[in-house]
Formats: structure tokens, C-alpha cells, sequence
């Protein structure tokens, strides 16, 4: 990676924490580039304005997160199905108390900027629609090997599973109780054990 890619992902990576901290009509790109520790003048270098670095936050690192969090943990798992409830009750066993009260970066960033950018909007909108489509995937993996109910609808469940992914996020913020994920995972188990054939 050259110096002006690595400059970019700092922005990038410094706008993310700061964001995900106090929102992102919380900061200005003068706390971007001091976190960065760089000029305002580097920052606009690579950024016409601090919408566009939200736009990168969205494609360049969230994405790869949900990937990595959600996705490519599901290839180690010969049934699908159960590599979805163990990634889930993994990811929220394993989340920061810290970041509780915060919630998933994707999900407030959509609803807090959907409505004023339809950058935002349709940006988060792919990503979702990816993450559903991926797990569609593997659910239709499932499927085949005859894991799943033949009646499964495998898009209606991917549909079903990210949306309570990330509701399960939503309700531990909005709680700020991680107990909640405990009773949560419960609750997604059991519905995604009903599936099996």
C-alpha cells in the first residue's frame, strides 16, 4: 500500500471511531484530521467533503466488517444453519461493553442520515441487500444438503436473520443491557431450529 493509500485509510479508519463515538453530525472534519493527525488541507486532499468519507466508512469498511463478522465465518461450518447461530452468539459474546450503548456503526449511520443524503440511503440500502443476499447463500447450501425444509423460503430467512442481526444490536443500544443479546440469541436460535428438515 502506497502513502496515499495509507493516508486515505487513516481518514477513513479515524472518521469511523470518532463517528461511531458521537454520530456523524456530531463531528467536523477538523476532529477527523486532528485524530488523524493530519492537515485539513490533506483530509480535503482525499475527501471532497466530509459526506464522502461517511460514503467510504460505508463501502470500504463496514462492508469488509460485515464480511468478515457475519460472512466468511459461515465457510467453516458443514451445516450453514448452525455456523449462523454460532457466529451470531460468538459476535455478541465477544462485543465490547464499551460499544453496547453504541450500536451497529451501519445501522446509525443509515437512520441518521438516510433521510438528509440519498447517498446514505442507497448506499446503506446495497449493503444490506448484499448481506442478505450472502447469507441467502449459505442458507440455500443448507438447503441443498437437505439441512433445511424443502418449503424454506431462503430469502424471506436471509431477510429474516440479518434484520434480527441487527435488531439485536438496535435493542442492546437502546437497553444499553447486554443481557439482552443473551435472551435475544435464545430467541433467534430456536426460530432458525425450526427451519431444519
Amino acid at each position: 500500500m502506497g502513502k496515499q493509500e495509507e493516508t486515505r485509510k487513516l481518514i477513513i479508519e479515524s472518521a469511523f471511531a470518532l463517528i461511531y463515538q458521537n454520530g456523524f453530525q456530531g463531528v467536523g472534519v477538523r476532529e477527523i484530521a486532528e485524530k488523524a493527525n493530519l492537515t485539513i488541507g490533506a483530509f480535503f486532499y482525499h475527501f471532497p467533503t466530509k459526506n464522502h468519507v461517511g460514503y467510504a466508512i460505508i463501502d470500504e469498511f463496514l462492508s469488509k466488517g460485515i464480511l468478515d463478522r457475519w460472512i466468511s465465518p459461515l465457510e467453516n461450518f458443514d451445516d450453514p444453519l448452525e455456523g449462523i447461530i454460532q457466529t451470531f452468539k460468538k459476535t455478541f459474546e465477544e462485543w465490547p461493553d464499551e460499544f453496547v450503548s453504541r450500536g451497529c456503526p451501519l445501522n446509525n449511520l443509515g437512520q441518521e442520515m438516510s433521510a438528509i443524503d440519498p447517498e446514505f440511503q442507497r448506499k446503506t440500502k446495497e449493503l444490506l441487500s448484499a448481506w442478505i443476499q450472502k447469507s441467502k447463500l449459505f442458507l440455500d447450501k443448507a438447503k441443498k444438503k437437505k439441512i433445511l425444509k424443502a418449503k424454506t423460503d431462503t430469502l424471506k430467512l436471509a431477510e429474516f436473520i440479518v434484520t434480527f442481526q441487527e435488531a439485536t444490536f438496535a435493542m442492546g443500544k437502546v437497553m444499553n443491557d447486554r443481557s439482552v443479546y443473551d435472551s435475544l440469541y435464545l430467541s433467534f436460535r430456536d426460530h432458525l431450529k425450526s427451519h431444519y428438515n
